[in-house]
């Protein structure tokens, strides 16, 4: 007797074949492959350039980041802001060198 397929797990079957950013972005806003979709309001996928020569990954969005739907707009974003002032780098600056993509809320 042989098995049934399975059904595929995880976060491939909603990633497009040919990805770009913006299909990238419209698969996480519907991806249902696990349960943090129930968590939040809305994906937080990120803002900055497509071609930054920095990347901020937070772990999960909290309830500011949800609400706003931009990433490090809450506590985190302060920590991040308070060590960005310690560094001597204004965020502004950071911004035009930097993409920012985080999780879903809640998780």
């Amino acid at each position: 007797m042989s098995e049934r397929p399975r059904e595929p797990v995880g976060a491939a079957p909603p990633i497009p074949e040919h990805p770009t950013l913006e299909g990238l972005r419209e698969a996480a806003r519907g991806c249902r492959a696990c349960d943090l979709w129930r968590l939040g309001t809305q994906t937080v996928f990120g803002e900055g350039p497509t071609r930054a020569e920095l990347m901020l990954v937070g772990e999960v969005p909290g309830d500011q980041e949800d609400r706003q739907g931009r990433p490090f707009v809450g506590p985190a974003g302060q920590l991040l802001d308070a060590c960005l002032q310690e560094a001597g780098i204004e965020r502004e600056d950071l911004r035009r060198a930097a993409a920012y993509l985080a999780g879903r809320a809640g998780a």
